[in-house]
C-alpha cells in the first residue's frame, strides 16, 4: 500500500507541476489509465462488499465514493458486458459495439452533442459528485485491468463523463419517439406510427400507502417497475460518512439506485408520457445561402459539421463520416420536402441527473428529498413517495418547457416565429401533485395524474397549462389498484407482499361479457358453427377470474384475449370473431399439447434468459410454473410471455424488480428480481431467485448493517 501511495503521490506531482505555469500538461490516455489504477488500489481498501445469500452486494465505504467504487466493481463482477453495452449506446458509440443496423442511434447521440454535454456537466457538478464518478470509472477500469478478456474494448478507458452521458438516456428517447411520430406524420403522412404486432409491454406499478391505513401506523412503499425481466439489478450502498441506500439500477446504468429507499424515506418510479418535445420545421437557404433561416425579423444560420464514427463489420471496425447539423432550437434530425426538422426536448440541456439521485439518496425528510426532485435531472417519469415522518406523495415528474398557453405545440412549430420559443422550464411547484390525501394512499400504473388518489383528491387539469398532462395510459391496472388500496385498513408488509402477485383479471368482464353473447347468439343460430368452441365457452363462463396454475380457464381466457390484441383480430370484427379466435386457441393447444385443455402453469414458464449475451429460452432447459398476465387486464402481477420457436410461453417483460417497504425504526423491506444478481451461468446467483420470484414470493432485504453481517456469504475488498 505504501509503494501504492508514493507512486500516485509522484503522478500528481507530475501532473500539477510539469509546466512551467503550473497547468497540467495533456497526458496520453495511458498515463491517465495508469493514474485511475492507482487511485483504484487505494480505494479498494476504503471499501468493503459483502455478499448475502443471494449475492446482493452491500458495499460499505469509508466515503459516500468509496461506497460508489465497491458497489460498481461488484455490479461489474457480475454484468460487465451490460454495463459495457449500456454506455457505449450513451457515448455514440453503438455501431462500434453493434454495427451497422445502431448507426441510426448514434446519430441521435452525437447530434445532441451528449460527450461534449456530459463532460461539461461532470465538470460543472458538485465536488463530491465528481468524486462520485471518478470513484465508478476508476472501479470499471479497475475491474477491466484484472478481467480483460471480459471488454469488448469498444470502450478502452473508463472516464468519469461516461456515467454522466449514460443518464441522458432519457431525454434522447424522448427526441427519438418524437422524431418517429413527426417522420410518420410528414412524410409517410400516418397520423402516427404504426403499432407493434404484439400488445404493448406494461409499464409500472407503484403504491405509497399512508400510516392510517397500515397495522402498525408507518407510511408504506410497493415499488414495481414493469420493464425487461432481466434489466433490473438489485444494490446496496453505504458509508461511515451518512449514505445508506438500497434499490435498483435499471438497463446496465446508474451509479445509485434509480428506485430506492434509505434510513428514512424511499420512492420508486413509473413511465408517464408529458409532452416536453417539440419539433421546429426550418427552411435553410434563404438568400442563396445553404445554412440560412429565417427566425423573426433576422438571419440565423444552421451549423453543420462532420464526425467520424466506428461501426462494427464482419473484418473489424470501419470509419464513416456522417454529416450533422444544429439550429439555434436543437440539432436537426431529418430533412423532408425542403424542410429541415429540428426536436428540442426537456432538461437536455442541463441533465443533473447524478447530482439529483444522490442527493435524493442522502435526503433525510421531505423537504431534502422535494429540493433534490426540483433539479429535473431525471427528464421524466412518475414519482411515488413515501417516509418515516408518515408522508405520501406522487409527482407527474418531467423537464416541462415553459411555452405560451393559448398555443397548439402538439404538431410541428414553425422556427421562425419567435413567439414558439420555451421561456424556460416550469418549477416542481408548478407541475401536477398530490400530498398526504385524506383516502390514505396514492398509486400510478404509467396513469394519468388525475387519477392518482380517490377521487376527489386529484390535481385540477384546469389548473395547469393545456400542454402539461399527456396522454397517459388508463387500463386495468388502474381499477386494480384503487380496488386494492381502497378496500383494506390495516395493511401489513405480508399483505403488500400477496397484493404484488395479484392474479385477479379485473378486466375479465368487458371481454367474456361479448363472448358470452356472440357464443350464445350463435348457438341459438347454427349450433354447429360454434359446437368446436362449446365447451371452452362454457369453461371460461365458470371462472372466477383468478390465475392459477391449474388453471384451464386461464390458458384459454388470456391466450384468447392477447391474439384479440393483434392487428390481425383488432382491425377486424365482424360477427363470429370472438368465437373463433376461441377456435384458434383451442386449435393450437390441440396441436402442441394434445388437448385443448392445458393449465396455465404448463404454458407459462419462467426461464433465465439474457438479452445482451444472446441466451434464448428453450423447452429443453430447466423453467418454473408461473402465474401472472397482461397488466392491461387489470392484473396486478405483471408477466408478459411468449412463445419464440417453443411450445410453452416465456416470460420477458414485466415485474422486473419487486420492492415492499414499510418505514418503522429503519425500514423493514423485501425484494426480489426474477432471476439473480449475476449474468454468469456458472454463478450459483445467476437464477436463484426464479423459483421463489415464479412462487409469487419475496424475500428479506437486509439493510441494517448488523443485519448484513449475519446475512454475509463473503466480505472482500474490490480485486481480491
Amino acid at each position: 500500500m505504501r509503494q501504492v501511495f508514493f507512486a500516485l503521490l509522484l503522478l500528481r506531482a507530475a501532473i500539477a507541476f510539469g509546466q512551467p505555469d503550473g497547468k497540467p500538461p495533456a497526458l496520453a490516455q495511458s498515463d491517465l489509465h495508469a493514474a485511475s489504477i492507482l487511485r483504484a488500489r487505494e480505494m479498494a481498501a476504503q471499501v468493503a462488499i459483502t455478499r448475502d445469500e443471494f449475492g446482493i452486494p452491500h458495499a460499505h465505504g469509508v466515503t459516500d465514493a468509496a461506497a460508489v467504487f465497491g458497489a460498481m466493481f461488484a455490479r461489474a463482477e457480475d454484468e460487465y458486458s451490460r454495463i459495457e453495452q449500456a454506455h457505449a449506446l450513451s457515448i455514440g458509440r453503438a455501431a462500434q459495439m453493434l454495427g451497422a443496423e445502431a448507426l441510426s442511434w448514434d446519430r441521435i447521440v452525437l447530434s445532441y452533442e451528449v460527450p461534449e454535454l456530459a463532460r461539461r456537466q461532470n465538470d460543472e457538478a458538485p465536488p463530491e459528485v465528481r468524486a462520485l464518478t471518478q470513484a465508478a470509472a476508476d472501479a470499471l477500469n479497475y475491474y477491466v485491468s484484472l478481467h480483460p478478456t471480459e471488454s469488448s474494448g469498444v470502450i478502452e478507458m473508463w472516464e468519469p463523463w461516461m456515467l454522466v452521458a449514460r443518464e441522458y438516456g432519457f431525454a434522447l428517447y424522448q427526441a427519438q419517439s418524437e422524431a418517429q411520430r413527426v417522420y410518420a406524420a410528414v412524410v409517410a403522412k400516418q397520423p402516427n406510427i404504426a403499432p407493434d404486432p404484439a400488445p404493448a409491454p406494461d409499464g409500472s406499478n407503484a403504491w405509497a400507502i399512508a400510516g392510517s391505513r397500515t397495522a402498525s401506523g408507518r407510511a408504506m412503499l410497493y415499488a414495481n417497475p414493469h420493464i425487461p425481466l432481466d434489466e433490473a439489478y438489485e444494490l446496496h450502498l453505504s458509508s461511515d460518512a451518512g449514505l445508506n441506500i438500497s434499490g435498483s439500477v435499471m438497463y446496465g446504468g446508474g451509479i445509485l439506485p434509480s428506485i430506492g429507499f434509505n434510513d428514512r424515506l424511499g420512492w420508486s418510479l413509473t413511465v408517464n408520457y408529458p409532452d416536453i418535445a417539440d419539433t421546429y420545421a426550418i427552411k435553410l437557404g434563404v438568400d442563396a445561402d445553404e445554412l440560412a433561416y429565417r427566425f423573426g425579423n433576422e438571419i440565423r444560420h444552421a451549423i453543420l459539421w462532420k464526425v467520424k464514427v466506428g461501426v462494427k463489420t464482419a473484418v473489424g471496425v470501419e470509419q464513416q463520416e456522417i454529416s450533422l447539423a444544429k439550429a439555434h432550437h436543437a440539432p436537426i434530425l431529418f430533412q423532408a420536402g425542403g424542410v429541415s426538422y429540428a426536436i428540442r426536448v426537456g432538461g437536455m440541456e442541463n441533465a443533473r441527473t447524478v447530482e439529483q439521485w444522490y442527493r435524493m439518496a442522502r435526503a433525510s425528510n421531505l423537504a431534502e428529498w422535494k429540493s433534490a426532485v426540483s433539479l429535473f435531472g431525471l427528464a421524466f417519469h412518475n414519482l411515488v413517495y413515501a417516509d418515516a415522518d408518515g408522508n405520501i406523495g406522487y409527482i407527474y415528474n418531467a423537464a416541462f418547457p415553459r411555452r405560451d398557453p393559448t398555443r397548439d405545440y402538439s404538431g410541428v412549430l414553425d422556427g421562425s416565429d419567435p413567439a414558439n420559443e420555451w421561456q424556460g422550464l416550469h418549477t416542481l411547484g408548478e407541475i401536477p401533485q398530490v400530498w398526504n390525501p385524506a383516502c390514505g394512499y396514492v398509486m400510478n400504473c404509467n396513469s394519468s395524474p388525475l387519477a392518482a388518489a380517490a377521487e376527489g383528491q386529484n390535481p385540477d387539469r384546469a389548473s395547469f397549462p393545456p400542454y402539461m398532462i399527456g396522454h397517459d395510459l388508463t387500463d386495468g391496472r388502474v381499477a386494480t389498484s384503487h380496488d386494492l388500496l381502497s378496500n383494506a385498513n390495516a395493511w401489513t408488509l405480508a399483505d403488500l407482499e400477496r397484493a404484488a402477485f395479484d392474479t385477479r383479471v379485473y378486466s375479465l368482464d368487458s371481454l367474456r361479457m361479448p363472448l358470452l353473447a356472440e357464443f350464445d347468439k350463435l348457438v341459438a343460430a347454427d349450433p354447429a358453427k360454434v359446437e368446436r368452441v362449446a365447451s371452452a365457452v362454457e369453461v371460461i363462463r365458470a371462472w372466477d377470474g383468478r390465475i392459477t396454475l391449474d388453471s384451464t380457464a386461464a390458458s384459454l381466457f388470456l391466450i384468447w384475449a392477447e391474439k384479440l390484441f393483434t392487428p390481425a383480430w383488432s382491425s377486424r370484427r365482424a360477427p363470429g370473431d370472438l368465437c373463433s379466435a376461441l377456435a384458434e386457441v383451442v386449435g393450437e393447444f390441440d396441436r402442441d399439447f394434445g388437448d385443448w385443455r392445458v393449465a396455465w402453469g404448463e404454458i407459462n414458464r419462467h426461464q433465465r434468459f439474457d438479452t445482451s449475451a444472446g441466451l434464448v429460452v428453450s423447452d429443453g432447459r430447466e423453467s418454473f410454473p408461473i402465474a401472472g398476465g397482461h397488466g392491461s387486464l387489470g392484473v396486478s402481477f405483471c408477466y408478459l410471455a411468449r412463445s419464440s420457436g417453443t411450445k410453452r410461453r416465456y416470460g420477458y417483460h414485466g415485474s422486473s424488480y419487486v420492492a415492499a417497504v414499510e418505514f418503522a425504526d429503519g425500514p423493514k423491506a423485501r425484494t426480489i428480481v426474477p432471476f439473480g444478481a449475476s449474468r454468469h451461468p456458472d454463478s450459483p446467483h445467476y437464477a436463484d431467485q426464479a423459483p421463489i420470484f415464479a412462487a409469487g414470493q419475496l424475500k428479506q432485504a437486509h439493510f441494517a448493517r448488523p443485519d448484513v453481517s449475519r446475512a454475509a456469504r463473503r466480505t472482500y475488498h474490490p480485486g481480491e
